[in-house]
């Protein structure tokens, strides 16, 4: 039975997915936030038939490594090459603005040193797989603005391991341990590095002469295997996965990589999505003072992220600078992972931990909602300079 429940429970996962996905669809709103939302109503929240456990979390995180490695196959390397100062830029001021905004806020409102530095930690990474799903929705990975946000997101990713190495060194050993991040840093790099130098060879790799099954068996290797990678070295799956997708973009169309992938992807996509409504605990969100609290961090999480893309990205102009901005404003299960470490070392308690479970539910589901108006707006200015 216990297998049969499993199984049961993907089933209550897909079918609300899909359910809710329609209803939003004529809705003309964001899937996603259908989803999300489909989580929440079979899980403990409400009607119990869905329970958090390693099985369904598994499946969850695979749903998230086939969506960016589609996004991946989508994204040539010199497109988002060609934005990569912007999204530098978009990254570094992204990271920087929230966590200093956060660990001020801490400390205003008397939490101590250590809690303010998670609060602050907690803001600093982006979700990037919400942002992808609108994006690939509305079908503008193309264009320039949505290349800035995958770029930054990847970067942001580094920047934001290496602000939790920082402070989660501190919380364990009172002291910034020197060695540990050095080396973090030169493997990120060089993960990151190996995958734009093998790109031109990926480029012309004759995949049917390969000793393998087929060209889509070598695909699916390779996304998987570079997600793996990415999190041995401390990266979070999804960027090992986006890169591996990046790696194989140049090739998807002769080898028609695109629409297996894309099947896989809309199995196991809605699950991650919906998982992320079981994980939230509606109980913890209601207390007077984390309403109020988790209210003004939600405020500061995004306007940091909207002030970092919307600086990083002005080049563009302000309408796809804004988009950049709310496309970063989304944090997930980073957050949560930082607010956790936190509940572990003993630095955050379990209001601390509320406030950042608040501000995750609430940049979640912002961001579709604001991102869907904001690209037509953003599409018509780019299409007037066309004519």
């Amino acid at each position: 039975m216990h297998g049969a429940g499993h199984i049961l429970e993907v089933f209550y996962l897909i079918l609300a997915a899909q359910v809710m996905a329609f209803l939003f669809k004529r809705l003309n709103q964001p899937v996603v936030i259908g989803e999300v939302l489909a989580g929440i109503l079979v899980g403990p929240a409400l009607l119990g038939l869905v329970h958090e456990g390693e099985i369904l979390e598994f499946i969850a995180e695979l749903g998230a490594i086939f969506l960016l490695f589609m996004v991946g196959l989508e994204t040539r390397l010199k497109d988002i090459l060609a934005v990569g100062k912007e999204a530098l830029l978009v990254a570094v001021l992204g990271v920087a603005f929230p966590f200093v905004g956060g660990y001020l806020f801490g400390l205003q409102i008397g939490f101590a040193t250590l809690p303010s530095l998670f609060l602050g930690t907690a803001l600093v990474a982006t979700s990037v797989g919400i942002t992808a799903r609108v994006l690939q929705e509305l079908g503008v990975l193309s264009r320039p603005y949505a290349r800035i946000i995958l770029g930054a997101a990847v970067i942001d990713d580094v920047l934001g391991l290496i602000v939790l190495a920082v402070v989660n060194g501190v919380a364990k050993t009172g002291q910034v341990e020197t060695g540990a991040i050095l080396q973090l840093i030169l493997l990120s790099v060089a993960f990151v590095g190996l995958a734009v130098a093998l790109s031109p060879l990926f480029a012309r790799l004759p995949l049917e002469k390969l000793p393998v099954g087929s060209p889509m068996g070598f695909a699916l290797a390779l996304g998987i295997g570079m997600a793996a990678l990415a999190a041995s070295i401390g990266l979070a799956p999804i960027v090992g996965a986006f890169l591996g997708g990046m790696l194989l973009s140049e090739v998807r169309e002769k080898y028609r990589l695109e629409e297996p992938v894309f099947a896989i992807e809309s199995f196991l996509a809605p699950i991650f999505f919906a998982m992320v409504g079981v994980r939230l605990e509606l109980s913890a969100l209601i207390s007077p003072a984390t309403l109020v609290a988790g209210s003004v961090v939600t405020v500061i999480a995004i306007l940091g992220k909207v002030l970092g893309g919307f600086l990083g990205a002005l080049t563009q102009g302000v309408r796809s600078a804004l988009t950049v901005g709310v496309g970063m404003a989304p944090r997930g299960e980073v957050g949560l992972i930082v607010a956790a470490l936190g509940l572990a070392a003993g630095a955050v308690d379990e209001v601390e931990y509320a406030i950042v479970l608040f501000m995750v539910v609430l940049t979640t589901l912002f961001a579709p909602f604001a991102l869907k108006p904001l690209i037509a707006w953003t599409e018509k200015e780019l299409r007037q300079a066309k004519e």
